[in-house]
């Protein structure tokens, strides 16, 4: 026996604000992605991140907006705001394993850059 995933229809009424919400999504988190790693590598002043939290809020938000718009069931759902909170840290993460794998594989010595020791 098949089993059958079985799924509200869409009022096509409603496919602009879905379609609106789903780029707002994609929108909001290039910008969060942007400003957290702008900042960290310093291109932009410390001071933007917070800018960058408020994207990612935006982003949970029109994120759990979308999920009522198609009538997620309850559980993807939940599912879909743990990623988001995962979202939250990734960046921070990364740049964490980058710059201890920086410390561990290419430690700098006082007084001393890292082009200098590759030419001793």
């Amino acid at each position: 026996m098949e089993s059958v995933i079985h799924m509200p229809q869409l009022a096509p009424d409603e496919f602009l604000g879905i379609f609106v919400m789903a780029t707002l999504v994609l929108v909001f988190g290039v910008g969060y992605a942007a400003l957290i790693t702008l900042s960290k590598m310093g291109f932009v002043p410390k001071k933007w991140q917070p800018f960058g939290y408020f994207f990612w809020i935006l982003q949970a938000y029109s994120l759990y907006d979308l999920a009522q718009r198609v009538q997620s069931n309850p559980f993807t759902t939940k599912v879909l705001m743990v990623a988001m909170v995962i979202y939250l840290f990734a960046p921070h993460l990364y740049f964490y394993l980058i710059e201890e794998s920086e410390n561990r594989y290419d430690p700098v010595e006082d007084g001393q850059t890292t082009k200098s020791l590759k030419e001793a």
